[in-house]
């Protein structure tokens, strides 16, 4: 068993692991096979798993995760590979090996910057969300600040949830309270970050006002058919008038 460790020169590859294992039997026959993680970006749904397999110095068939199975490139390969495709067993073996090895070991050497939002909880304008997104490892800090100073009454958390792909995501929320026009901002803290990032809330139009501006509008644009269909009116008696 021989392990590797390198980076790729393609310009867009991330980071390479590689794992090869032999074998030969009592007749010589060799065959070898070649295990890769392939990571293309900091994504780690992005994360490819592939497997050459050779027979005698050839390559016979290769399994890649993004196809989602094994591929003859030999006649013996494609039967080879037709029986891999149809055992279930070996179908969730790979899809835990990409997981297990390829994706959990990306992630023990990263950090994934949370994707951050802040907005009012839809049909709830009195509640804002701050939510942190697809972000590696567990632990963060979400804070909420009004007019600078901290905020602890009226704030909720979310427990820390995983996505299923070793990232997580977390949520808080914050009751606002009526008629007060405070400068809200959501701090967040984590390992990825060099600094806390602060993000501020910008107060969209309330419902109140408008209906207020579409009221607005609509009387204008009244007004103004009336206005023309006085105008109208007044010319034809100006011209019967003038007849």
């Amino acid at each position: 068993l021989a392990q590797s460790f390198g980076k790729s020169c393609t310009k867009n590859l991330f980071h390479l692991f590689s794992l090869s294992d032999y074998s030969k039997d009592q007749h010589g026959y060799f065959m070898f096979s070649d295990f890769f993680c392939y990571i293309p970006s900091r994504n780690p749904k992005e994360v490819q798993y592939l497997i050459d397999w050779y027979f005698n110095m050839e390559l016979t068939m290769q399994y890649n995760s993004s196809v989602g199975g094994w591929t003859g490139f030999t006649p013996a390969g494609l039967i080879t590979a037709a029986k891999f495709n149809a055992d279930k067993y070996d179908v969730v073996q790979r899809i835990l090996e990409r997981e297990l090895v390829c994706q959990r070991s990306f992630l023990m050497k990263s950090y994934i910057e949370p994707n951050v939002s802040l907005q009012t909880v839809e049909d709830n304008d009195s509640t804002l969300e701050c939510s942190a997104l697809d972000f590696y490892p567990k632990h963060i800090r979400l804070t909420w600040f009004s007019n600078g100073q901290e905020v602890t009454e009226g704030v909720t958390f979310s427990d820390v949830l995983p996505n299923g792909d070793w990232t997580y995501q977390a949520h808080t929320y914050l009751t606002l309270t009526p008629g007060k026009q405070d400068h809200i901002s959501c701090m967040v803290q984590h390992t990825s970050l060099k600094e806390p990032k602060i993000y501020n809330w910008e107060p969209s139009m309330n419902q109140t006002d408008r209906d207020y501006i579409i009221g607005g509008v609509c009387a204008l644009l009244l007004g103004a058919v009336f206005l023309c269909v006085g105008l109208i009116h007044y010319k034809q008696k100006w011209n019967t008038f003038a007849v």
